[in-house]
């Protein structure tokens, strides 16, 4: 199954879904929570060991290309699975018969149908889509269809973002939520990450060709640093950087670190910030393959 680049949405989700589905009878599919609007957050599943691997993307709608990148990735670790052949050199049936990966897509699918079609795209939150957005325009839209940043809606360090944003209400990007956990995305990746106990967490998010990595602590000392995360960058060729300090309050990664006291790694993939065409997904799935198979398998 190839993923062809087409501008994300909703449907385009449901439509690879259904494809892996059929492809794919051996991985599991599921809806684990569903946004405000009604709309299905997918999770999907391969391998059967008890280790669980996590993969996330799709967290606010500026990240245009992450959720096929990980339909992609997703796609071709079932067909070397159902082949029982190879991928960046590595056995994928042998190497998951002790471990499982789950790829959520896109955690926060309102973002991007807002980000396409408008307000209309909040279904029955249109009007506070609509006013949240005042004058301007959809296109950077990145929050939910409550207006809240669920990316910066996790229970760590919270109140921070309450206190240093500008904006204490719904809009398109700053807003934080009233509390943590406070939108249904959010509350049911906290329950999926309760609930299947993953070894450590990896996110799609940004761009920079840079690599972050969240320790149990969330600190960032050259010699805490695990080889991991060394051997990890390195796969990409990206720079292993430190994340400012504002960025990580109410952020997944960090919030995962701190709950579980488990490693979380951040890939801020490609060096554009938006990917047009088939030739440009294909440039950056080609730059991130082998750093996604070896979080998975390390």
């Amino acid at each position: 199954m190839q993923i062809q680049y087409t501008p994300f949405t909703y449907a385009v989700s449901q439509a690879l879904l259904a494809q892996l589905q059929n492809d794919y009878p051996f991985a599991e599919f599921s809806v684990f929570g569903r946004t405000v609007s009604k709309r299905g957050i997918f999770a999907l599943s391969v391998g059967e060991g008890t280790e669980n691997i996590l993969f996330l993307a799709g967290l606010q709608a500026e990240d245009t290309a992450a959720p096929l990148l990980l339909y992609r990735f997703f796609a071709r670790i079932c067909a070397c699975f159902r082949a029982d052949s190879s991928l960046c050199n590595v056995q994928i049936r042998r190497s998951l018969q002790g471990r499982k990966i789950t790829v959520v897509p896109c955690a926060n699918p309102d973002a991007f149908e807002i980000r396409r079609y408008g307000a209309l795209g909040a279904g029955c939150y249109a009007g506070l889509v609509s006013r949240a957005a005042g004058n301007s325009t959809f296109e950077n839209w990145c929050a939910n269809a409550r207006g809240v940043n669920v990316a910066h809606n996790f229970d760590f360090r919270h109140q921070s973002v309450i206190l240093q944003s500008a904006d204490a209400r719904p809009s398109p990007f700053a807003y934080a939520g009233p509390a943590p956990e406070s939108e249904a995305e959010t509350a049911a990746l906290v329950r999926l990450c309760l609930r299947e106990n993953f070894r450590h967490s990896i996110l799609l998010n940004g761009y920079g060709q840079r690599f972050f990595w969240s320790g149990a602590e969330g600190c960032f000392q050259k010699h805490d640093i695990p080889l991991t995360a060394k051997v990890l960058a390195g796969a990409a060729d990206y720079t292993l950087s430190e994340k400012e300090e504002t960025l990580r309050h109410g952020a997944f990664p960090e919030w995962f670190a701190s709950a579980f006291h488990r490693s979380a790694f951040e890939i801020a993939a490609g060096n554009a910030p938006r990917v047009d065409n088939q030739a440009e997904l294909d440039a950056v799935y080609r730059e991130i393959e082998e750093m996604l198979v070896l979080s998975a398998l390390l």
